[in-house]
């Protein structure tokens, strides 16, 4: 039965609300997936655990220009007293692994991301050491095992989470895929928020303003907010202040979205009745809260389906979808 001017008869903090909330969205089913390319995932959640199918690095590698040597030989070596070694070869990023060995006393020229050759399991810094005559260089400083070196699985190791279901991919999750060879991700469908604008005063942008009238603003800002979470924002259009003609449109825009937003006529005056036109056909769970700005807001179901109940005005609306809409 619809509120008459009094005011509202019981307050919900928002605490109490979210808790509310988030217990309706437990019992919800989850969304439908679709497979994209990596390249078009952003900003899309996950819809899956993710794992790494290998390690990165896939194996042992330079992280700095230098000398692979075996870390053993160099342990008495400083600027007083150096050691040498014998140059037995080079690698470069994009050589095989395992394509050169060394032994005792021996060394292999290395550029930054180059394998390690067999045996090697440390990098002299380049300026660490000297190439005293063809095929021999002069170590200056000792290396503990695996200094200089990034090791395989450093990054990633084969079968460790990368990304997490229901995480909202960034830029970073995308070069950590593309690390891995993932070409192809699943991302839940993006959710269709439908927008029920509810007043006999408002019109459409770039409209004709006569005497009496205002903009439909909140709609506008409400299709943005909703774009910038990943949903797909359903212009529902504006509705007049009738009880029968707002379930009419809620019901109508249920068939088509997973939510829907309605703005204005959520207050306690004679003309606001979306609560009411709510309770008709599902239920409010929710109505008025304990902030200001934005004490009309609520929520509730039909059919199954969340319908949140925001302020016409748009800060207070701005406040609503923040606190409830937007995804945390």
């Amino acid at each position: 039965m619809k509120l008459e001017m009094e005011g509202f008869k019981k307050l919900t903090s928002v605490e109490k609300a979210l808790q509310i909330l988030r217990g309706v969205l437990e019992k919800q089913e989850k969304k439908d997936t679709e497979v994209l390319p990596l390249t078009e995932s952003l900003g899309r959640v996950c819809g899956e655990d993710i794992y790494a199918p290998f390690d990165i690095p896939s194996f042992d590698r330079s992280a700095v220009d230098g000398y692979a040597v075996i870390a053993e030989d160099t342990f008495s070596a400083s600027p007083s007293n150096p050691i040498e070694l014998k140059i037995v070869g080079s690698l470069m990023p994009g050589d095989g692994p395992g394509s050169l060995k060394i032994d005792k006393g021996e060394a292999v020229e290395v550029a930054t991301g180059a394998p390690l050759p067999i045996n090697a399991n440390a990098v002299i810094m380049a300026e660490d050491a000297k190439i005293v005559e063809s095929g021999l260089i002069e170590v200056y400083k000792q290396v503990h095992p695996f200094q200089n070196v990034s090791r395989k699985g450093e990054d990633f190791k084969i079968g460790e989470l990368v990304v997490r279901r229901g995480t909202r991919i960034k830029p970073w999750h995308i070069g950590a895929l593309a690390s891995l060879n993932i070409s192809h991700v699943k991302v839940f469908s993006k959710p269709r928020i439908g927008i029920l604008s509810t007043g006999s005063e408002l019109v459409e942008l770039g409209s004709e303003l006569k005497p009496g009238k205002i903009v439909n603003s909140s709609k506008i800002m409400l299709k943005a907010l909703i774009n910038s979470c990943g949903g797909e924002p359903v212009d529902l259009g504006i509705v007049e202040d009738d009880v029968e003609s707002i379930l009419e449109r809620i019901e109508d825009g249920l068939r088509s979205c997973d939510a829907l937003i309605t703005t204005g006529g959520t207050s306690i005056g004679r003309r606001d009745l979306v609560p009411e036109a709510v309770n008709l056909i599902g239920r409010v769970l929710v109505h008025g809260l304990a902030i200001r700005p934005g004490k009309p807001t609520g929520f509730g179901l039909v059919k199954d389906k969340l319908v949140f109940m925001l302020s016409g005005f748009p800060v207070a609306a701005l406040i609503g979808f923040n606190l409830f809409v937007k995804p945390t």
